[in-house]
């Protein structure tokens, strides 16, 4: 990538970052989206506040600036685990990821357009592509997670329920009332 490239992208960082997040905030329920976008509180809400630092380190993976591959995974998990764990379908939790493509060719692809940079502009939407491909993998694996803790839950509960049942069947135990 050209240093003219990625200075481009650098300039137009903030309004792709931002335009990003209100279309991710966007996805969910109308009622959560007003908090999401005013409570900027960290521990008040927490969703905004991880979603806000992943965009800006996923924009930066994007743009090709030099970034610890651990930094930007660690970013990719933390947002797509979140929306695993939330009540989205599989192609709405992923298509956020996707979400930044038409952003990115509003507000960065004129420019890098008028100055040559064409094939800069295509190789930061490549990245998105493979930011996209991770993404799924991480979510593959957070849901088999979540899936596998609820099956241990329901085996739990059954084990519970049987050893109830088996003492009802037994009856009271000497010195027990019924």
């Amino acid at each position: 990538m050209s240093k003219m490239a990625l200075e481009l992208l650098r300039e137009h960082k903030k309004e792709v970052v931002n335009a990003w997040v209100d279309a991710v905030f966007a996805t969910y329920p109308f009622e959560t989206t007003g908090f999401l976008r005013t409570k900027q509180d960290p521990f008040g809400n927490p969703v905004a506040h991880m979603t806000r630092e992943s965009a800006a380190i996923l924009f930066d993976a994007v743009a090709g600036e030099e970034m610890y591959p651990p930094t930007v995974k660690a970013a990719l998990e933390r947002f797509v685990k979140l929306r695993a764990v939330q009540k989205f379908v599989p192609s709405e939790s992923l298509a956020v990821i996707y979400l930044m493509k038409p952003i990115l060719r509003k507000q960065v692809l004129p420019a890098m357009s008028r100055v040559g940079q064409l094939a800069a502009y295509l190789e930061a939407e490549s990245r998105l592509d493979s930011l996209a491909l991770l993404a799924f993998d991480i979510y593959s694996e957070a849901r088999e997670t979540l899936a596998e803790a609820r099956i241990k839950e329901i085996r739990n509960q059954h084990a519970q329920l049987a050893r109830w049942a088996q003492r009802l069947e037994a009856g009271p135990r000497s010195g027990e009332k019924p």
